[in-house]
């Protein structure tokens, strides 16, 4: 039996109504379509939509009204679509459900993703310029390793505060600064690394080599071992009176003999056999001062200072394995109670010489100068001695100079005469 239309939009509505009896129960009551359960209901699902197109006793506005009013909780996916055309939705009907399908969908549609962090806040850091001598030096940050300098400089970005560094190197004695380090600014710290002892005992040997190369190797040494010149001396007396004098020199290690005559007066001639002296018998007033200065010449030949600095009493010592710019003195010999500071010229000859003992006693100074070549060894043709104490000190020129030249015992016999002829 067919049901009429009234009977059976009663029983289709049922469920809707039932759902809302609990909502009305405790409502004022309300007039009008807000009481229409089918126009107030939840939003439809995809199967109750398929449900209503399918309902033709219920007048299409109606459907459409119910549709915009509760909304739709599916989305109007190209598959809900194609089962909503099949159930028989219209082109107006499906127009209705999409845009209300839209509105439903965005509200399911994930959240936009959040914007992404700030960037995190830069921390103050300063600059720190790390300088070293020698060259290149192990760098610690507060006990912290943080690498070497090279070509003498480190630099490091850091944080604001005080830092100690610490400079550290092989065969040199350490070294530790203190430093302040500010934002945004460059701040530097240096440090000069001194050589330990056995290092300045290394330098000392590396450069006294350098040294006799200078002079024209152990053969040029040896040349110096034996010399005779002529020119002239000044020297001062007793009662500060300057003397200038000619004089003629022949030297060798073992012995020594010297001519000095002041014009046309008395010809003074000293003899050195090893550790004694002999004067002439016309003896000058001042002969006795004169062997004192003849024998500070004869001492400090530049043969006798080499032979000095090769003795097994003296140890070479030096900074650097050869000269630096400015060094006063670069070499350096201590041993007993005698220290030996020892300057050297552009050519690496000893060109100053400081001897200093512990009593001061046979402390001086010596300068050489005005070098010039006999052979393969340079030989100082000037020397200015003068020892701590003395008002003036000695000067001497030699204008000839000859190395290594022949001689026997005879010839370091007085002669009673002026030998002005280096070839007697």
């Amino acid at each position: 039996m067919q049901m009429k239309p009234v009977a059976l939009f009663a029983l289709w509505t049922a469920p809707f109504l039932a759902a809302q009896t609990t909502a009305v129960q405790h409502k004022p009551p309300r007039t009008g379509k807000s009481l229409d359960p089918f126009l107030n209901g939840a939003p439809f699902s995809l199967e109750q939509a398929l449900r209503l197109l399918h309902q033709s006793a219920i007048p299409l506005p109606r459907r459409k009204e119910a549709i915009q009013n509760r909304g739709l909780d599916f989305v109007a996916s190209a598959e809900a679509i194609d089962k909503l055309k099949a159930a028989g939705a219209s082109e107006e009907m499906l127009k209705v459900i999409k845009g209300k399908a839209r509105t439903a969908t965005a509200s399911i549609l994930p959240p936009p993703p959040s914007p992404p962090p700030p960037p995190p806040k830069r921390e103050p850091k300063g600059d720190l310029t790390i300088t070293c001598a020698p060259a290149e030096c192990e760098v610690s940050l507060n006990g912290v390793p943080r690498g070497s300098t090279t070509g003498g400089t480190l630099g490091i970005g850091l944080p604001p505060g005080d830092v100690a560094v610490d400079f550290k190197k092989d065969g040199y004695v350490g070294h530790q600064a203190t430093v302040t380090v500010e934002a945004d600014k460059t701040v530097s710290t240096a440090a000069v690394l001194d050589p330990n002892r056995a290092t300045q005992e290394a330098f000392g040997a590396q450069l006294f080599q350098k040294v006799i190369q200078a002079m024209g190797g152990p053969d040029g040494v040896k040349e110096l071992a034996s010399v005779q010149a002529s020119g002239s001396t000044t020297i001062w007396t007793c009662d500060s009176r300057s003397v200038r004098l000619t004089l003629f020199m022949r030297n060798r290690p073992d012995r020594a003999f010297f001519q000095a005559a002041a014009g046309k007066g008395v010809l003074n001639e000293v003899l050195f056999v090893g550790g004694q002296y002999y004067t002439s018998k016309k003896k000058a007033p001042d002969a006795l001062e004169m062997a004192t200065d003849f024998g500070l010449i004869r001492d400090h030949q530049l043969s006798a200072l080499v032979a000095k600095l090769q003795g097994p009493a003296l140890k070479l010592l030096a900074s650097h394995a050869a000269p630096a710019l400015g060094e006063e003195f670069s070499l350096f010999a201590e041993g007993g109670n005698e220290k030996i500071s020892i300057g050297l010229d552009g050519d690496l000859l000893p060109q100053r010489v400081r001897i200093v003992t512990a009593s001061g006693v046979g402390s001086e100074t010596v300068t050489y100068s005005d070098y010039s070549r006999d052979g393969k060894a340079p030989y100082p043709k000037s020397m200015q001695i003068k020892p701590d104490g003395w008002q003036h000190g000695i000067e001497v020129r030699f204008d000839t100079v000859q190395l290594n030249p022949k001689l026997n015992d005879n010839d370091f016999r007085g002669k009673g005469k002026l030998l002005a002829n280096l070839g007697n």
